[in-house]
């Protein structure tokens, strides 16, 4: 089999990606496997940052990078709903409780939207406690600066955004086969690159002039780089909880926006950083809120491909994950009742640079990776996406930032469980 270009990865990036290419003119086959049902055993390869029901939007950047790569993809989701068919953003709003350690950066934040004609709106702790009654609000050191976005902010149902990009992409010509890459190889120095895959048991080989590889953050825990290569990124368990509210609580609750936490100081476990979801239905009819964590010491490092594998099939939590997340709970939202709590673990990643990584590996055009959402990569995916596009193409770069800021950048460092945790770990951690 040939295709000029090979999208390895069936996810939010690469769904973007291959949506854009084929646009573009290119003739493009994803190869990805089929998403795995929350109970059904899968290879480490089926896995991927999508397999939830909800993932924050909002157009408030951490940066002016993520602010745009947020608020390009989120102007575009109305789109991506009419033209596909498919509904999967919910406009609920979206508050950042920003610690007053950080007003600098809170300050500039809102410089950016205000150019952009993004519109926030600042609340205190009293106006806070109007709108939201029912919203705890978190005791961070010197108190918090609530930003408010009310339009074009919420959450999205990352499974059915992919599913619609996926159907927009092969309505343009793309070819979608389920498997998983098992080795990518240049034949000869001139030469095309040879892809090996599993489907269904068997082997299937595609020759093709570019690859794009967008793993995700287990791309190191995969066999689509070159053997004995790493990124530089880390992949870290995300311990989330899923709060069951009741029929009672429902109607009051569902009035709450998305809520990210952002306490800058460097306090372990104490640190208070955690971002909220308000009542999402999900596919067993029930309706949860979703908590999770900042990157406070209890989100570990995954390693290897069996720590990976375990986190990612046994959706297990520790106990001291477990009371980190219901004191999170119990603060945010103090007058929950839950009927039951499950667990809903999940991978995030982060690269040194804080940046998502695009772009071409060694100089070798033929060969570019798309990975490294640092906890933001869902609602900025689509951007994502057609940025890769444009350089696997050689497009016109259009992005108000160079593309060197994207450049990957391959491991030098060691990993292992002496090494501690490297300084891009420390907060402010930014918004997630």
């Amino acid at each position: 089999m040939r295709a000029e270009v090979v999208v390895v990865g069936a996810g939010m990036f690469g769904s973007a990606a291959a949506k854009y290419l084929s646009r573009a003119g290119a003739d493009v086959l994803v190869i990805g496997p089929e998403s795995p049902d929350r109970d059904e055993a899968a290879p480490l390869s089926s896995y991927g940052a999508h397999l939830d029901e909800a993932r924050i939007v909002r157009r408030l950047g951490w940066d002016r990078l993520w602010g745009t790569l947020d608020a390009r993809s989120a102007d575009r989701l109305p789109a991506l709903e009419a033209e596909s068919g498919v509904e999967f953003f919910a406009e609920c709003g979206a508050l950042a409780l920003m610690g007053k350690g950080v007003r600098d950066r809170t300050r500039e934040m809102l410089r950016l939207c205000a150019a952009g004609g993004i519109v926030v709106e600042e609340l205190s702790t009293a106006a806070l406690g109007r709108e939201f009654p029912h919203l705890g609000v978190p005791p961070v050191a010197g108190g918090v600066d609530g930003l408010l976005e009310r339009r074009s902010a919420g959450y999205l149902h990352p499974r059915l955004m992919v599913r619609a990009q996926l159907d927009l992409a092969m309505r343009a010509g793309v070819r979608l086969m389920r498997g998983a890459v098992t080795a990518v190889r240049k034949a000869g120095r001139a030469g095309p690159w040879i892809l090996h895959a599993d489907v269904d048991g068997r082997e299937a080989q595609v020759e093709t002039e570019r690859v794009l590889v967008a793993t995700g953050a287990l791309i190191n825990r995969t066999d689509a780089l070159p053997p004995g290569r790493e990124l530089d990124l880390q992949a870290f368990t995300e311990p989330n909880l899923l709060f069951e509210v009741a029929e009672a609580q429902l109607d009051r609750l569902r009035t709450l926006p998305t809520v990210v936490v952002v306490d800058p100081e460097d306090t372990g476990n104490d640190n208070l950083s955690a971002y909220l979801l308000p009542p999402v239905r999900y596919p067993d009819g029930k309706w949860y809120m979703r908590i999770g964590p900042g990157m406070q010491p209890l989100v570990r490092e995954l390693r290897t491909t069996a720590e990976s594998l375990s986190w990612c099939a046994a959706h297990t939590v520790t106990r001291e994950q477990d009371l980190f997340l219901r004191n999170a709970m119990r603060v945010l939202v103090p007058t929950l009742e839950p009927v039951s709590v499950r667990t809903a673990c999940c991978v995030v990643d982060k690269t040194p640079t804080r940046s998502p990584y695009i772009g071409a590996l060694d100089g070798d055009d033929g060969l570019s990776v798309v990975v490294g959402g640092n906890g933001h990569g869902a609602r900025g995916s689509d951007e994502i996406g057609r940025l890769a596009a444009t350089l696997v193409l050689g497009e016109t770069w259009d992005f108000p930032l160079p593309p060197d800021v994207f450049t990957p950048k391959w491991r030098t460092r060691a990993t292992g469980p002496e090494t501690g945790r490297p300084d891009y770990l420390t907060p402010p951690f930014g918004l997630c």
